[in-house]
């Protein structure tokens, strides 16, 4: 945990653990598990628990990050300084409960069908469709990747999402910086 001191009424909080690179045979089920843990947004469990039950924060999220050598699974948000402590436990507490337990038949169900039926608007503007088959390129896809992409995500299975919640989640203690005037850290 590192705290940066700044006289701000919000602590904003940036945290991470290693993730996986994209070539990785784990990286699919590490984005549908990643999708049910923070990174669905409004439905992503840290949503639920820190911004629609608790209120500690207007936005939370995670995301993978592969990058050349090494991948980070990394997420932030930004909570009243008094309340950046709770915001913190809330989101360990998903982060073990993810790797102890995994996602619900109905979690997986849910992200899989986003996952399959968004994969479309990758495809709606011509700057878009570049990108992602530059992506695509970089990341050694081949050609025939958007043929195959959906049916990747919709073999992910229980199992499989389970295993790489314990791989990525339960090693050890994420990285944590905060910048602001956090109560109790």
């Amino acid at each position: 945990l590192q705290v940066i001191d700044l006289d701000i009424p919000q602590s904003t909080i940036r945290f991470g653990l290693p993730g996986l690179l994209r070539k990785d045979d784990d990286f699919v089920a590490a984005t549908v598990m990643n999708h049910i843990l923070g990174g669905g947004s409004f439905t992503s469990r840290i949503w639920q628990e820190v911004r629609e039950k608790r209120g500690l924060a207007y936005s939370v999220s995670t995301g993978l990050q592969p990058l050349r050598r090494a991948g980070i699974l990394m997420g932030g948000t930004a909570t009243k300084n008094e309340r950046a402590r709770e915001a913190l436990d809330v989101i360990r507490a998903e982060f073990a409960r993810m790797a102890s337990e995994g996602p619900t038949a109905e979690e997986l169900d849910k992200a899989k069908r986003y996952l399959v039926g968004s994969y479309a608007l990758r495809f709606d503007t011509s700057t878009k469709i570049a990108n992602h088959l530059m992506q695509m390129q970089v990341d050694d896809l081949g050609i025939d990747y958007t043929d195959r992409r959906n049916s990747l995500f919709e073999a992910v299975t229980l199992d499989d999402v389970r295993r790489v919640a314990k791989r990525l989640l339960a090693p050890g203690e994420m990285l944590v910086t905060v910048a602001g005037r956090p109560v109790g850290l």
